[in-house]
C-alpha cells in the first residue's frame, strides 16, 4: 500500500500486493459507497459520480443493504445452478463456431465469437430480447470507454434505462423462467431496484467475459508451448482458465474504496475519507503471491488470484464466467486445431482507453 495522488489532488492509497488487496477488499471499514470516491485516472466524461446511490445498484453498497441484495440474487449463481447451464452454453458456443467455420475465414474472433457468446448467455439469463442485444452492447461499450464524452455517457445511460424499464414491465406482465422473471414473482423489489440490479448483472456479464475470451485466446496463440500442453491434456483446462484470469487481469481500474473511519491498517494510519484503489493486475503479479509471476504457466495452480475481486463484493458470477471461458476456449481450440493469427502479432491493437483491457479485434484463420 503506497501513497497515490489522485487527479483532483487528493492524497490516497494504491494497493498492489496480493495479501493487502485481499485484506482491503475484505475489510468493511473500507466503504464501497460512491460518496467520496475518486477515479485514479482523469479522462473527460469518465469521472465517478457522487450523486445519490441508485436503488438496486448493490455493487456500490455496504452491509446490510449490500448483503440483502446479494442474498436475493446468490441462489441464481450457485455452482450447482451454473453447472445446469452447461448444455445450453455448449449449444450456443457450437452454433457460433458453426457460423464461424462456415465463413471460411479469416474472421475477427471478437465479433464472431468472443462478443456474441457472453451476450447470448446473459440475455437468456435475464430475458433480454434479441432486438435489444446489439444496441445494449453498444451502450455498454460507451460506458466502459475512458474516451467517451460526458454527453455520450449520459445518453447511453438514459437509453439503457429505457430499454431495461421496458424489460422489467414485460417481466411483470408475463414472468418467464429467467432471473428477472423470477425476481418479479419471488421478491417485492421495486422497478427502480430491479433496474439497478439488472444493469449490474447485464454489464458485469458482458464486458469482462468478452475480453477474457478474446485476450485469452490471443495469449494462448502467443505461447505455443502452453497451447500445445493444453491440447495434449484437456484436463488442464480449468487450471489454464485460472492462469489466464491471473495473468491477464482484464479489469484495469479499481476496485475503489473509501475509508469509513480512522484506523490502523497493516502498520499505516488510514484516515476517514481516504480513497484506496486496489490494482488487481498488480496484485495478480505480486512476486510474494506467485513465483515468477510474469511467466504464463497453465500448470501454476493460480486459483488464489483476485481477478474476480475478493471479500463480500467478489464477483457473484464468477462460477458462470469460469464455465463460459472453459467451454469457449476448449470448443474453439478443438474445432480449429490449426488456429492461428491472420496478421502479424505487432498489428494486433489493444484497448488501453477502456476500464477493461483487451483486443478490439483478433483476426484469426485455421
Amino acid at each position: 500500500m503506497t501513497p497515490l495522488r489522485y487527479p483532483d489532488g487528493h492524497l490516497g492509497r494504491l494497493v498492489t500486493g496480493l495479501q493487502s488487496a485481499r485484506a482491503v477488499l475484505g475489510d468493511v471499514r473500507f466503504s464501497s459507497l460512491p460518496a467520496g470516491k475518486r477515479s485514479p485516472v482523469k479522462v473527460p466524461g469518465s469521472e465517478l459520480s457522487t450523486d445519490a446511490l441508485p436503488a438496486g445498484m448493490f455493487v456500490n453498497m455496504d452491509p446490510p443493504e449490500h448483503t440483502r441484495y446479494r442474498r436475493l440474487l446468490s441462489k441464481h449463481f450457485t455452482l450447482r445452478r451454473v453447472r445446469e447451464l452447461r448444455p445450453r452454453i455448449q449449444e450456443m458456443t457450437d452454433r457460433l463456431l458453426d457460423d464461424t467455420e462456415s465463413s471460411g475465414g479469416p474472421v475477427d474472433l471478437v465479433a464472431a465469437f468472443a462478443k456474441p457468446l457472453p451476450m447470448l448467455v446473459t440475455s437468456e439469463l435475464l430475458g433480454l430480447p434479441e432486438e435489444d442485444r446489439a444496441p445494449f452492447g453498444h451502450h455498454v461499450d460507451v460506458l466502459f470507454s475512458l474516451s467517451s464524452s460526458g454527453e455520450e455517457m449520459q445518453q447511453s445511460m438514459v437509453l439503457l434505462a429505457g430499454m431495461l424499464h421496458a424489460l422489467i414491465n414485460a417481466a411483470r406482465k408475463d414472468p418467464g423462467p429467467d432471473i428477472l422473471g423470477r425476481l418479479t414473482v419471488e421478491t417485492e423489489l421495486t422497478d427502480e431496484e430491479l433496474l439497478g440490479i439488472t444493469t449490474v448483472l447485464l454489464i458485469a456479464g458482458l464486458e469482462t467475459t468478452t475480453h477474457m475470451l478474446a485476450l485469452g485466446t490471443y495469449a494462448l496463440l502467443r505461447h505455443p508451448e502452453q497451447l500445445a500442453a493444453l491440447r495434449a491434456d484437456w484436463s488442464l483446462m480449468d487450471d489454464a482458465v485460472e492462469e489466464l484470469l491471473r495473468y491477464l487481469s482484464v479489469v484495469q481500474i479499481g476496485p475503489i474504496r473509501v475509508a469509513a473511519e480512522d484506523f490502523e491498517f497493516e502498520g499505516q494510519s488510514i484516515r476517514k475519507g481516504e480513497v484506496v484503489t486496489v490494482s488487481l493486475p498488480a496484485a495478480n503479479r505480486d512476486p510474494q503471491g506467485f513465483e515468477d509471476p510474469d511467466t504464463f504457466d497453465i500448470r501454476r495452480g493460480a486459483a488464489r488470484h483476485v481477478a474476480f475481486g475478493s471479500g463480500p463484493h467478489q464477483c457473484m458470477g464468477h462460477h458462470l464466467a469460469r464455465l463460459e471461458l472453459s467451454i469457449g476456449y476448449e470448443s474453439l481450440l478443438r474445432r480449429f486445431p490449426r488456429l492461428e493469427l491472420a496478421v502479424p502479432a505487432q498489428e494486433i491493437g489493444t484497448r488501453e482507453m477502456m476500464v477493461t483491457y483487451g483486443v478490439p479485434e483478433l483476426p484469426v484463420r485455421w
